[in-house]
Order: C-alpha cells, then sequence, then structure tokens
C-alpha cells in the first residue's frame, strides 16, 4: 500500500483534496470520477508514506478517538441533535490539530451536500473503511446510533489490546533506562580517574574496562547509530512488505512461532468475527462485508485466505466451506456453522470474537511473564558488565602495589 495525494475538481468549479492510501493510482481516479471529480493530480506522498512507516508502531491514539467520536456521535444523535452540530461540538472535545482539522474538512463536504460516509470516505487517513461502510448502510437503514455504538465498542477493544502492548513495556523500557543511567554515571565520574591513575602508574588497564571506556566515548556515536538502524528496518520492512508474496511467506513464518504466532492467529480472528458482526447486523451484505474484513487483517496469510474465501462465495460456494483450507482455526468454523444453522449468526460471530479475546488475554500475560524475567537478565548483564570493570581496575592496582 502506498499514500497517495489527490486533488480533483468538478464542473461546479469546486475543488477535492486529501490522501488516500491505495495499491493504485487509477483507484483513486476512478474513486474520484464516481464522486462527479475529474482528477487534476495524483502522486504518491513520501511524508505521509513515512508517517504510515511510524505508524506500525503502536503508541498512537487513533483507536481510542475513534472509539471516543463514535460513542459520543451516537449520543448527540440519539437525543436528535443535527449531525453538523454533533460534529461541531467534537472539534473541541479532541486536542490532536489533525483531528480537529479533519472534522473541520467532514462538517465542510456537508455543507456541500455530501452524506457522511461519503465525507468520512474524503478522509481516509483518519476514518477507516469499516466506518465508512458501516456509517454508509446506518444512513440508509436508519439504523446509525445503533451502528456508531457497535463500532464503539469494536474500536475500544483494539484501543484495549493496544494499551496492555504499551503497558507490557513500561518495566523493560524502565530497567533499560536505569542500565543506561548506571553506565553514563560510572563512565562520567568513575572510569576518568582510574584512566588518569593507570596511565600514570604505566599499568594497563583490564580488557572489561578498557571496552567499557570504548564504548562510553563512542555512546552518543552509537545511539545515533541504533536510531538510523532502527528506522531503516521499519522502511524496508515497509518497502519488503509492498510486495504481496514477500508478504505472504514473512507472515506465514511469523504464525508459525510458538506464541507470537499463536497471538497474532487470535488477534487476526477476533478481529474479523468483530469485523463480520458489526457488518452483517448494520445489513451489508455478506461477501461485501467479507472483502471489507479482509481490507482490515493485518496479516497477508488472512488476507490471502479471506480473498481466496469471497472468489469461491461469488461461485456459489458457503462460507464455512469456503473457508475451511484457510489460517482460521477449526474451532472458530464449527462455531460459524451453528451459527449459520440457527440462523444467528451475527450473535454467534459476537460469542466467538469474545472467547478469542479472553485467550489473547491469557497470551498477553504469559508473554509479559516471559519479557520481565528477560528484561531482569539483561539489566544483571549491563549492569554486572559496568561493575566488573570498575572492580577489575582496583585488583590490579593492588596486586602491583
Amino acid at each position: 500500500m502506498a499514500v497517495y495525494y489527490y486533488l480533483g475538481k468538478n464542473f461546479k468549479g469546486e475543488i477535492l483534496r486529501g490522501i488516500y492510501e491505495s495499491q493504485e493510482e487509477t483507484e483513486i481516479v476512478e474513486l474520484l470520477k464516481k464522486k462527479g471529480f475529474y482528477p487534476i493530480a495524483v502522486r504518491k506522498h513520501p511524508f505521509y508514506s513515512f508517517l504510515y512507516i511510524l505508524g506500525d508502531i503502536p503508541f498512537d491514539k487513533k483507536y481510542e478517538e475513534l472509539a471516543f467520536f463514535c460513542r459520543q456521535m451516537a449520543g448527540m444523535l440519539q437525543v436528535g441533535m443535527p449531525v453538523v452540530d454533533c460534529l461541531s461540538l467534537l472539534c473541541n472535545q479532541f486536542s490532536r490539530a489533525s483531528l480537529v482539522k479533519t472534522l473541520k474538512k467532514v462538517i465542510k463536504d456537508l455543507n456541500r451536500g455530501f452524506t457522511l460516509s461519503e465525507a468520512f470516505k474524503n478522509q481516509p487517513a483518519i476514518f477507516p473503511d469499516i466506518l465508512v461502510y458501516a456509517v454508509e448502510t446506518g444512513e440508509i437503514s436508519g439504523r446509525l446510533e445503533e451502528i456508531l455504538k457497535k463500532l464503539a465498542v469494536y474500536f475500544e477493544t483494539i484501543a484495549k489490546y493496544r494499551q496492555r502492548y504499551k503497558s507490557s513495556l513500561v518495566y523493560p523500557a524502565f530497567l533499560g533506562l536505569v542500565s543506561l543511567a548506571v553506565y553514563y554515571f560510572l563512565s562520567n565520574t568513575l572510569m576518568p580517574l582510574y584512566t588518569d591513575m593507570f596511565e600514570q602508574a604505566g599499568i594497563h588497564l583490564p580488557l572489561p574496562t578498557r571496552i567499557f571506556i570504548a564504548v562510553a566515548a563512542n555512546f552518543n556515536k552509537l545511539a545515533l547509530l541504533m536510531i538510523f538502524v532502527f528506522i531503516s528496518i521499519l522502511g524496508l520492512r515497509h518497502w519488503l512488505m509492498q510486495d504481496p508474496k514477500i508478504a505472504y511467506k514473512v507472515d506465514k513464518f511469523i504464525l508459525n512461532l510458538p506464541i507470537l504466532g499463536l497471538l497474532i492467529k487470535h488477534n487476526n480472528t477476533a478481529n474479523f468475527c468483530k469485523i463480520l458482526a458489526i457488518l452483517l447486523s448494520s445489513g451489508i451484505p455478506l461477501i461485501k462485508a467479507i472483502e471489507l474484513a479482509q481490507k482490515n487483517m493485518s496479516n497477508a496469510v488472512f488476507k490471502r485466505d479471506l480473498q481466496l474465501a469471497k472468489e469461491n462465495m461469488e461461485k456459489g460456494e458457503a462460507l464455512v466451506n469456503s473457508l475451511r483450507s484457510s489460517a482460521f482455526p477449526t474451532f472458530m468454523l464449527r462455531m460459524l456453522q451453528l451459527g449459520i444453522e440457527s440462523g444467528k449468526l451475527e450473535e454467534m460471530l459476537f460469542k466467538i470474537a469474545d472467547f478469542y479475546d479472553e485467550e489473547i488475554s491469557t497470551l498477553q500475560q504469559r508473554i509479559l511473564a516471559l519479557i520481565e524475567p528477560l528484561a531482569i537478565l539483561f539489566m544483571s548483564i549491563v549492569i554486572g558488565f559496568a561493575v566488573i570493570s570498575a572492580v577489575l581496575p582496583m585488583f590490579r592496582l593492588y596486586t602491583v602495589f
């Protein structure tokens, strides 16, 4: 996926501009034509592409804000407030300037005659496809408030998982900072004294101490190098994952990893069930719901499986049969079959999602239990090496004198 900047104009002279994430430029051109605009410019936007690379790091508040937005919007619509007034009030509820600016663009589009879903579709950097199509269906069916509440629950769940990931990194990050503080203190106080003393005595410093001093002397350069390597890895990953074949192989390998693979499998399964349940309960046809769910999968294996399932369903195959050769767990497929047979597919999908949410929580606790001792071990090695580097010269001086 690449991020494109587009600029279009209609016969009234109105201008439509924005950014859109797409695989091909032609998709954006078609989108503009459907809206009655002819394209003036469509080009890749490198700045937003870079932000999308950094967006792989799950430390943003996008889903928390979307959950809050949907819940507040549903509440205000329920009491009969006009959509434009709802959005105007919500502009004052957010501190992020880019989000406020986006909401103002949505209000502007509504005043120009766009529907709410069309206005959301013009801002793909903020509003995902699931929200756009669910809102579109809600506008047609008159169940917009109900759909927004379900979307709020969905985004809250995603935000909750991301918060857990962040929380699991707090303790290791704290230990890392303590290790760096100890390292910095020793390298700037004790080690310079040792260097002077040993030079005056004509004695060589022990090897661990020399290594410690060399690292300390080049600490700033090493830190910059690590940051550069980290950003380069993110950029390389983003570039490689543009190729569907490479993305599929990488994601398939990750799915086969012991704990992480199971976590990703459960996460995609729960996400699929939630999205499908929300879209089906909103009145979106099954095949279209599968297509939208496929776009929201984070793993290329699940994306391909759902694409194949959609193609098979278009040929007349049943939902469960089209998913049998997929990466989805057998338990989920059996429960889906029961839901179809009982005529309560949406309800069953929500139950399956709840089950896998519990499984994800258990796996996250196991990962956290594994991270903590590893972080302690890392800190022990770093501080232990620093202490040895500081103590060894004292013993050498003692043996010499």
